[in-house]
């Protein structure tokens, strides 16, 4: 059943180099084999964790490269007998399909990916439709069929006023013309071709009847249809996304021309989080939440088989067996540590890459390890292939290195940096400077490498391109095409941290460019790596814009690039965190709200215990309070809302102790005693309820004897005057109410003499004069 049973030598380090210079690990292709050949199959997901560098992502390419067979039953029970893992991993790696085996289809998601356009790993409605496309890729002769998955995605995309031609950009294109068109075309009512190739009645006018009759040849249920339709896409259909493609794998993985597994690589898990991986609360669980509500769907017990590589312990550091909302229970985990290598797993990688000398060896396994002085090296991965890559880079040059020259061993935490900076020293000046501006790319390809080489001024050669491409940081990025690469995160963090005067060139170049293509969530995250504080300010004003207008895809974007910002400020965090809190209000995202504005909270607390007389940071508090309030009011959670209105005007006081004009926090205070005395209202506290009023309008009338014309604080004061006209009116005290009334239609009507097409105020007045004709 499924989890959720309710409901670097002349031919260099390419990655098909590093993938057969690919060494150890063979306990683990031993273990990957059995989730493909034992039967029945296994139900728990494949877990892979380690520190960074320590090759899980090779791992995973490994895996799918070399090993993703099904033997036959007599294979497989001889190599089960067999006791020696290296024979067994060997034989699995060099068996050739259709002897004694079968391909297995093997799909690879990485999370790690920067997002770049419609491809998003992370997004919840965009990084499961890449996992769709693949799917379809990697199996095309089983012709795995999304019926549900799909009508959701395209009438997802129509409703966020996506065009018929922009959404068949999004699918397959050999399923474009066949099963998909029909949907896309129903949906978005496009001429009638395709509604003839769907087999419908063009005649049937009704858009309804279309789609049902189209469900009804189909065989599926017109309630899950309706269903379908009647969620409000951005806060419900979008949540139901993963239960609907698991539903619909689940059907495919149940035909019988299904295949006998399929494999889901997923890598980079810790992406999710990026610098906050290690804060706490709903919020912290809410980053991969779509994804372990897809795990949670999956019918593992029909030989779906899912591998995930990431930095942290699923069940102690990610805390997926406590998640409040869709967990991942402990027996569904298989968590396998990914250590580093032996000292005799070093050597014969060492030995692949023709380094042979023993005395080099033996100098570069110790340099490379991460506990030289003890008596069992460790050796990390990343380090030799660095090691590896300095020794290649000299031969080539026709030195040949010795085991003196790697005999002064550097700290743990500077062996990145003395790595990194021995090797380029001996590598070409042009090629020096393409790693450092290749360095400021999340991802790149050779258009922007050419690029960068004519704006930084270095020669940009295809031969130069070639030997980049080797060197063992380099990665073949495969999800964006054959020709994208990525620097590993840690010279990207080396080169940053040291502020490389050629990669902050680069970031100019990049953020021109991709302000150019149209891709402002990119070229904002080059701004931050720039002016970490400029960047911070225009996500903060292109998120808020984008909220405005209910576009929630951009706004998904920025968040994504959020993960891998610099914020050097507590107040600027607290900025940041409450716009992220104010989003998932407007979500409905409840639990993940209320994580945000408490880390807002908590960040101008920390500013505030720097800087306790910093107006600006104790009136945004005091906004975070009020917002935290005002979600807590919509839970019902009375007694907590009441406090955080409290703490907002506390705050609000303070501020105005140390700036008694500050007009924007008047207004502010005032709002504030107003949704408390509503609060105060709907509790039958009224005699706190008429102070709350009446200190909220003492605070409104402050504001505006500074700033009479203020359309927002009038408004903000009739509203508070109509409010507690209603509260005297409950109270029988119908001549103050009736005063409350006219002083309200007062404030309106300023605000109308200024802005008379503001349409709403217009009616509030209008709608309250009439009352009050009534009342007298």
């Amino acid at each position: 059943m499924s989890i959720d049973d309710e409901d670097l030598g002349s031919e260099g380090l390419t990655e098909n180099r590093q993938l057969q210079l690919f060494t150890d690990r063979y306990e683990f292709t031993r273990l990957f084999a059995s989730y493909l050949n034992d039967d029945p199959p296994r139900q728990s997901i494949l877990y892979f964790y380690g520190d960074g560098g320590n090759g899980k992502s090779l791992l995973l390419k490994f895996l799918q490269t070399f090993c993703s067979k099904r033997f036959i039953p007599k294979t497989w029970e001889q190599l089960k007998v067999n006791s020696n893992h290296r024979v067994v991993a060997e034989f699995i790696k060099n068996a050739k399909v259709r002897e004694n085996c079968t391909a297995i289809p093997a799909v690879w998601h990485d999370f790690g990916l920067p997002a770049r356009g419609e491809n998003q790993p992370q997004d919840p409605f965009y990084g499961l439709l890449m996992l769709r496309r693949n799917i379809s890729e990697a199996a095309p002769q089983y012709k795995f069929k999304f019926p549900l998955f799909d009508f959701a995605c395209v009438w997802y995309l129509h409703k966020n006023g996506k065009s018929a031609e922009e959404i068949k950009r999004l699918f397959p294109l050999n399923e474009v013309a066949g099963l998909i068109a029909p949907v896309i075309d129903l949906v978005t009512q496009n001429p009638i071709g395709t509604f003839a190739k769907a087999g419908l009645d063009f005649f049937v006018k009704d858009i309804d009847q279309k789609i049902a009759l189209y469900w009804q040849q189909r065989q599926l249920s017109g309630e899950r249809l309706e269903e379908i339709r009647s969620k409000d896409v951005d806060t419900e259909l979008i949540f139901e996304l993963p239960k609907l493609l698991g539903e619909d794998l689940t059907a495919a993985m149940s035909e019988r021309d299904k295949p006998p597994r399929l494999v889901l690589f997923f890598d980079t898990h810790e992406r999710f989080w990026q610098e906050r991986r290690r804060e706490q609360g709903e919020r912290y669980f809410y980053q991969d939440e779509w994804f372990r509500r897809l795990l949670r769907r999956l019918p593992l017990e029909l030989g779906i088989v899912v591998v995930v590589a990431g930095r942290d312990h699923p069940k102690e550091q990610l805390q997926w067996t406590e998640a409040a909302k869709f967990p991942i229970p402990q027996q569904f985990l298989d968590i396998q540590l990914l250590w580093h290598l032996s000292a005799g797993d070093a050597e014969d990688y060492l030995r692949k890459t023709e380094i042979i000398q023993p005395d080099l060896v033996a100098a570069l396994i110790k340099y490379a390890s991460i506990n030289p002085e003890e008596k069992d090296l460790q050796v990390h991965p990343f380090y030799l292939g660095l090691c590896a890559d300095v020794v290649l880079v000299e031969r080539k040059r026709g030195i040949t290195l010795q085991a003196a020259d790697f005999a002064v061993i550097p700290k743990l935490e500077d062996k990145t940096r003395e790595l990194i900076d021995r090797l380029l020293r001996y590598v070409d000046e042009e090629v020096r400077e393409a790693v450092h501006c290749l360095s400021a790319c999340r991802a790149f390809n050779d258009e922007l490498y050419f690029k960068l080489g004519e704006e930084c001024h270095f020669q940009a050669t295809a031969a130069n391109f070639r030997i980049l491409k080797r060197f063992s940081f380099v990665w073949q990025d495969k999800e964006r095409g054959e020709n994208w690469f990525r620097i590993h995160d840690l010279l990207r963090r080396l080169d940053y941290e040291r502020e490389n005067s050629t990669t902050c060139k680069a970031h100019e170049v990049l953020e021109t460019h991709y302000r150019e293509v149209g891709n402002l969530p990119e070229a904002v995250y080059h701004a931050n790596r720039l002016d970490w504080e400029r960047g911070v300010d225009e996500w903060e004003r292109e998120f808020n814009a984008a909220f405005e207008r209910s576009d929630y895809q951009l706004c998904r974007s920025f968040l994504s690039v959020r993960s891998d910002f610099c914020i050097k400020s507590d107040f600027q965090l607290g900025r940041i965190s409450q716009s992220e809190g104010d989003y998932f209000t407007r979500l409905a995202q409840h639990a993940e709200a209320k994580q945000e504005y408490l880390e807002a909270i908590a960040a101008y607390n920390r500013e505030l215990s720097l800087t306790p007389d910093d107006t600006a940071t104790l009136n945004n508090k005091g906004i975070a309070l009020q917002s935290l309030g005002d979600l807590q009011t919509k839970l019902s959670e009375t007694d907590a809302a009441k406090l955080s209105y409290t703490d907002a005007i506390a705050a609000y006081d303070l501020a105005l102790n140390l700036a008694p004009n500050y007009i924007e926090v008047l207004n502010n205070k005032g709002n504030a005693l107003q949704r408390l005395g509503e609060l105060q209202t709907q509790l039958s506290e009224t005699d706190a309820a008429k102070l709350s009023y009446t200190d909220a309008i003492a605070a409104y009338d402050l504001a505006l004897n500074l700033a009479p014309n203020y359309i927002q604080i009038l408004n903000n004061k009739g509203k508070a005057l109509k409010n507690f006209g209603n509260l005297q009116a409950e109270l029988s005290q119908k001549d103050e109410a009736i005063e409350s009334w006219k002083a309200a239609i007062e404030a309106f009507n300023r605000s109308l003499a200024i802005v008379p097409r503001n349409q709403s105020i217009r009616n509030l007045r209008d709608e309250l004069q009439e009352f009050l004709k009534q009342q007298e």
